[in-house]
């Protein structure tokens, strides 16, 4: 009974349908963080602001943080794309996810009122006396949405259709 379980787990586990699906993941998830790193990597300043807002960094991290984690969302979200190093990039992206649903986390909690996540655009530490607001659950929903598709790419997409299946290739050859 055991034996035939572990075949089909494993015959699951190796559908062709998982690199597929784990490349539209990858693909969406790549895009977005790339999409959200440039406005950081080109305006440090105003995302250390936007990190500031959520009061939950201590101020003596809060400029290498500006600086360090757009560059690491730019690398992850290329390597996602490329499918190199795909197990790996997931891994760190949802690791990045889970902080980022943390802070959303304790914002919400603590009905801190902020103009924007910083996740996208910096606008909130331009206009931040013009309207504030309380972060809504919305972003949390997106984040938790995307760890569940970084997962999805961590345990099933092995990067076939990317660089690492090429490198697999070509080391089999």
């Amino acid at each position: 009974m055991m034996t035939a379980w572990k075949t089909h787990a494993e015959k699951f586990i190796n559908l062709n349908f998982h690199s597929y699906l784990g490349l539209l993941i990858r693909l969406i998830i790549g895009v977005t963080f790339i999409y959200a790193a440039w406005p950081k990597i080109v305006n440090p300043e105003n995302f250390a602001w936007s990190i500031s807002m959520y009061e939950i960094v201590p101020y003596k991290y809060i400029y290498l943080m500006a600086i360090v984690l757009p560059w690491l969302e730019m690398i992850c979200g290329l390597t996602l794309i490329f499918g190199f190093w795909t197990r790996a990039s997931s891994l760190v992206m949802c690791g990045m996810l889970l902080i980022f649903i943390a802070a959303l986390s304790i914002v919400i909690i603590n009905e801190v009122e902020m103009t924007g996540c910083g996740c996208f655009t910096q606008q909130g530490a331009q206009a931040l006396e013009e309207h504030k607001d309380t972060i809504g659950y919305s972003l949390l929903v997106r984040d938790i949405l995307m760890l569940i598709g970084g997962g999805y790419v961590w345990l099933f997409d092995h990067g076939r259709i990317g660089v690492d299946g090429l490198l697999r290739r070509y080391k089999n050859a």
